[in-house]
Parts: C-alpha cells; structure tokens; sequence
C-alpha cells in the first residue's frame, strides 16, 4: 500500500510540474491552469483509450459521463431512439403552459470525431434548452476510429431526418429549427446544413434556418493556414497540430491512420503541388480571405511547390468531399443563415472565418463573433470539474441571446 502511495505521489508531482512549466499566451483569458488542466485531460483522455483494459475504460468514461450530468442544470430529458440512434431530448412543457410551437436545435457534439458524447455534452445542451425554452436534439452518433466517415455524418443525417419528419410529435415550428455543433461537431453542423441544400433526397424536409458553428473544423488541406502557423506547435493549448492531424486521419480512415499520411499532414505533405496550386483550393482556401489583422506576426506564405503524390492519390477522394469537409464545397449559395465563432487561441481559427468570409461572398447572411482572448474549448468547458471559464460562459451567453432573437 505504501508503495502505491508513493507512485501515486510521484506520478502526481511529475504532472503539476509539467504543467507548470507549459507556457500560456499572456493575454488568452482565464486561468491558465484552467487551460493547462483541460489541454492535459483531452491528452490523458486519448491516452488511457489507447493503453488501458477495456473495463477501466468503461469504468473512467462512466465516470466522467455521471460528473458531466450532474454539472448540467435540472432541466428533463429522455434518452432514446431516432431511426437507431440514440439521442437525449430536452423537451420539457413550454414555460406559462403556452402551446405555440417552439424552434428547435439539432446539437452534433465536438471531441475530434474519436471521443465526446451526449453526457460530456449535458451542461450547455441543457443549458440552451433551458434558458432558451427550445427543443434540443443531441445526437449520439458513432465515433472514429472505429467507425470513420462518413459513418458519424450518416448518423447525424438519420437522427435528423427522422426528428424533421417527426417534429409535429415535439410541438417543434418547422420554420424555426437550426443545426449546431462545436469543432468536429461544427463540421457536422456544416456537412448537414449543405446536405439539406444541395443533396436531392433531402428537398421535401424542413431546411434548417439557421447553422450554428462554434469553432468548426472544416478542412483537413491545409495545416499551414496562418492559425496553424502561429498555434499549431504551442502544446498548451486544447488543440495543437498534431492533435488536430491525428483526428482527421482517424475520422478520415479509421484505423489505417496513425500512418504515414498523420506525419504528412503535419507538415502539409499530404497533398500533392499540383493540388495546392489548383483554382478549386485557391477559391476555397485563398489565404487572401483571412483578413490582414490575423498575420501580423508568425505567418508566412507557405510554398505550394512540394507534396507527396502518391498519398495524395490514395486520401484525396475523401480529402476533397464537402461531406468530410465542408470548406471544400465550391459554391456555397443558398445556405442557411450562419452563426459562427472563432477563438484567437484556437489552430481552427481560421477554418471558421474562410468559412464566414465565403458564406457572406455567396450572399448567405453570417454573423460571426471572434473572441479576441479567447480558445478552443471555453465553449463547452465547463463539462470538466474546472474553474469557471468567464470567456467561454460570455460565449455561451452571446450565442443564447443571439438565438432569442433570430431563432
């Protein structure tokens, strides 16, 4: 017993000392042991999935899943079934006893595409359902790399489906419905949102009316974007390069990441230079949209006259789709009112803001809040025991009285 005491102390003094010594940018808002603390749980979390029995996986999930559900708000909820997969349902009696029908949100929880779920979710669904007086759907689909796309987005896309058809059952205005996701989640909300625009056998659904997309990651082309360049290597932060690499193989191929193409994509070897130099990447992901504030220091022009071909060949067809990534949809007319924020500290940062910049150029209303202290994560942190996140609950608040008024 002893010992394991002794080991237990040793491995907790090793991990304050590292984060002791991990660097946070001055002016990011909150504690920075706030963010130390929730950038080495995401890590840890990866980590005992990929070393640890199945059982204590089971056991430490559960366990985070229960602490994520109490943290939420009381607000009633039903676990159940939506053309088999399984959801949570805020849909408690509207306030006052009225019976007008209520908008709706479809949540696509964020967490990589490899982790994440509708517990971890429960404090700001349940918070949107509550404060909003709103249905709220959030979707518990598969995750990579078990299950890689497009298993996850199809999952999304039959909840959805079968909740559009249904809405009638919830009391829930047709007219009044968005789609909503954080990071990966965000790329879904994205990938939805275009699939009820443009795929044929979705035209005699209600089209959402707004998507919502907090911090989305919306493109696996280019790591070399100017919030790559400047944050991608600084391992304090939640999301770092090779995180954000790591994810995007996984969801991308399933267990056939991890290989050769992870250590490419790193350093935007992925993709051949013929690639980077064609007109569809210059419309879709022209640096020109990043507006000159963000470069001011830390940023260069990366070259387009290297890559690796034969890599290239075997990822680009799912590379280039606009279900797996959404930035890469060349024509973007006729999408549904945007909501989209982006965090200064964050390496998707400008995924969110090409996306915004091209939505306004095709004439699609946006409204896109940049929080100038703020990271990825602060959104939904408070699904961890940490301190409170002023910047992430100033976040949430905006979204909610945005939604107030225009959903």
């Amino acid at each position: 017993m002893a010992r394991c005491m002794l080991a237990v102390l040793v491995v907790a003094v090793a991990v304050a000392a590292y984060l002791a010594l991990l660097p946070v940018p001055e002016d990011v808002a909150d504690s920075p042991w706030t963010i130390k603390v929730a950038a080495f749980k995401l890590r840890f979390s990866i980590f005992w999935k990929l070393v640890l029995p199945t059982g204590i996986n089971d056991w430490l999930d559960e366990r985070s899943r229960a602490n994520a559900r109490a943290a939420g708000p009381r607000v009633p909820y039903t676990d159940t079934v939506f053309d088999r997969v399984p959801v949570r349902i805020f849909a408690d009696e509207p306030a006052g006893g009225k019976t007008d029908k209520r908008p709706a949100i479809v949540y696509y929880h964020g967490g990589g595409w490899i982790r994440g779920s509708v517990d971890s979710y429960h404090p700001v669904t349940a918070l949107m359902a509550r404060n909003l007086n709103l249905v709220v759907v959030s979707v518990e689909y598969r995750l990579a790399p078990k299950y890689p796309f497009p298993t996850p987005l199809d999952d999304c896309s039959a909840a959805t489906v079968w909740f559009l058809k249904h809405l009638g059952d919830f009391n829930v205005d047709p007219a009044r419905i968005a789609v909503m996701g954080d990071s990966a989640g965000g790329n879904l909300a994205a990938a939805m949102a275009q699939r009820f625009t443009f795929d044929p056998q979705y035209r005699d659904l209600p089209k959402p009316k707004l998507q919502v997309l907090i911090y989305p990651a919306l493109q696996a082309f280019d790591f070399y974007t100017t919030s790559f360049q400047q944050l991608g290597d600084l391992k304090t932060l939640i999301l770092d390069r090779l995180y954000v690499a790591y994810a995007w193989d996984l969801y991308g191929r399933g267990k056939k990441g991890q290989g050769s193409s992870l250590k490419a994509m790193m350093h935007n070897n992925h993709t051949s230079s013929a690639a980077k130099k064609s007109a569809l990447v210059k419309k879709c992901l022209s640096h020109d949209l990043i507006p000159d504030e963000f470069k001011q220091t830390g940023y260069e022009v990366p070259s387009t006259d290297f890559g690796d071909e034969d890599i290239y060949k075997e990822i680009k067809d799912v590379l280039l789709n606009p279900d797996f990534a959404p930035l890469m949809r060349e024509d973007l007319r006729g999408l549904p009112e945007a909501y989209i924020l982006t965090a200064e500290y964050d390496v998707l940062r400008d995924d969110g803001i090409m996306y915004a910049k091209r939505l306004e150029k095709a004439g699609v209303p946006v409204t896109w809040k940049h929080y100038k202290k703020g990271y990825h994560g602060m959104f939904s942190l408070d699904n961890h025991p940490l301190p409170s996140s002023p910047v992430g609950d100033k976040s949430v608040s905006d979204f909610i009285q945005f939604a107030s008024e225009n959903l």
